[in-house]
């Protein structure tokens, strides 16, 4: 008789400290057990849904929290297995795999294997001409993976992206267990819906550029040109450096997040409400667990607000995160924010199509052109929060409207006319729409 299979382990590691082990079974089943020595001196769960307790935790919980770190298309899963010799597709191999650096605090090693030091910058200076061949070759070589074993990075969601470490005024590519410092977008192209995106790098770059102007937190972006590719560069907030970084002296903390699926321990298949995904209100209730509830979910409230304002589809359940830290969890800089105004504007989305990705109003609306403020502060008072204060957010957002328009308007001009007019001209209407709905105090519905 031949010897049964072994178990498989990885071990996770969060800034040099080992926080468990993540394993897989000779029957496919998975588990993760937190490191006793974690628990004892640290005390912090990478998930809300896997709570600090001794001994192994099973079920689909567990799958969705480390699923969710990868990209959400299983043809790309296919291609970085083919790509990088995995033993398989499933979350635990590609883990095995490209886990070095992940969104979020988490590394994956092989079980036993010694994580070295966990703050070295090791990394390979890029030149304008290896970059534009890395995006260039996305298609194919998925988040710029090589065939070697020297760069291994995971990030999840679904658009064409890589990332590389800005050191010494120059971008870099990680080796070992070295982090990324920031994300590069490829344009989207054609859509299988026939819809163009191949302006989604200037879409997401005003559009977040708006959002910085209305108050919200968002990262730092930036459009660049590497030979003929375009990148939107998007700075990690997810990596904090400490030190002085004009001598290049100090290190990179990786910090601890998850999105709404990994923290609900769902898979990424449910990402949209539609398909069976978390509501406004499984977010409010979620929110309302945070180190400051009411704040996290006035800002949540906002943000749905803003993405009917400027006609933003794909405000999904995976593009909101928490941060995880000592004193409990707080929501993350809003980040992947784009407008199917362009999209809409062009014809190549009827009305029927332009939906929210989560639904307002108890009649559980989607569609963008039946929305009104009202429906928003609707959902959030039946999840929970008080009226006043959900009234309140809309008014705080309608007095920011008008001076945050005026000021991106310039940025705007620079920007093709085909995406900048759509977007301003929906954002400016509903804006009023805002402003009317706040002076009027409208009943809800």
């Amino acid at each position: 008789m031949g010897r049964k299979p072994l178990r498989r382990g990885l071990d996770v590691h969060m800034n040099g400290r080992r926080v468990g082990l993540y394993s897989k079974a000779p029957d496919g089943a998975v588990s993760f057990t937190y490191d006793p020595q974690w628990t004892q001196e640290v005390g912090l769960q990478i998930s809300r849904a896997l709570p600090l307790r001794d001994g192994a935790q099973r079920g689909p919980q567990v799958i969705a929290v480390f699923e969710n770190l990868l990209p959400d298309s299983p043809d790309l899963r296919r291609l970085i297995a083919e790509r990088t010799g995995a033993a398989g597709t499933d979350p635990h191999a590609l883990l095995a795999a490209i886990g070095r650096d992940c969104v979020g605090a988490l590394q994956f090693l092989p079980e036993g294997t010694p994580p070295g030091d966990a703050f070295a910058l090791n990394a390979v200076p890029q030149t304008e001409t290896e970059i534009a061949a890395a995006l260039s070759g996305l298609g194919r070589a998925p988040l710029g993976l090589g065939r070697d074993e020297a760069f291994r990075i995971s990030l999840a969601g679904a658009q064409e992206k890589t990332a590389y470490l800005r050191q010494g005024g120059a971008w870099c590519r990680p080796e070992g267990l070295t982090p990324t410092s920031h994300i590069f977008k490829r344009p989207m192209g054609a859509l299988q819906q026939g819809i163009d995106m191949s302006d989604s790098v200037e879409n997401e770059f005003l559009c977040m550029r708006l959002a910085g102007a209305l108050g919200f937190d968002v990262p730092r972006v930036e459009m660049a040109r590497f030979g003929a590719e375009r990148a939107l560069v998007v700075a990690r907030f997810d990596r904090l450096w400490q030190g002085d970084w004009n001598a290049g002296q100090g290190r990179y903390l990786r910090l601890p997040q998850e999105d709404f699926l990994q923290a609900l321990g769902l898979p990424s298949t449910l990402k949209y409400q539609s398909d069976g995904g978390p509501t406004a209100g499984d977010c409010y209730r979620l929110l309302a667990g945070a180190q400051d509830p009411r704040g996290d979910q006035k800002l949540f409230l906002k943000a749905q607000l803003f993405f009917w304002m400027i006609g933003a589809t794909d405000g999904h359940a995976k593009n909101f995160s928490l941060f995880h830290e000592p004193r409990g969890y707080r929501l993350t800089p809003l980040y992947d924010i784009l407008s199917a105004a362009p999209a809409h504007a062009a014809g190549a989305l009827r009305n029927a199509q332009y939906q929210m990705a989560m639904s307002a109003g108890r009649s559980r609306k989607y569609r963008m052109d039946q929305l009104h403020p009202r429906h928003f502060v609707q959902s959030a008072v039946d999840a929970g929060c008080p009226e006043f204060f959900a009234r309140e957010a809309l008014a705080e957002l309608a007095q920011r409207a008008a001076p945050a328009l005026r000021e991106i308007t310039p940025l705007a001009a620079s920007l093709p006319r085909h995406v900048a007019g759509p977007i301003l001209a929906r954002a400016q209407d509903c804006a009023r729409l805002l402003v009317s709905a706040a002076q009027n105090d409208v009943p809800l519905a």
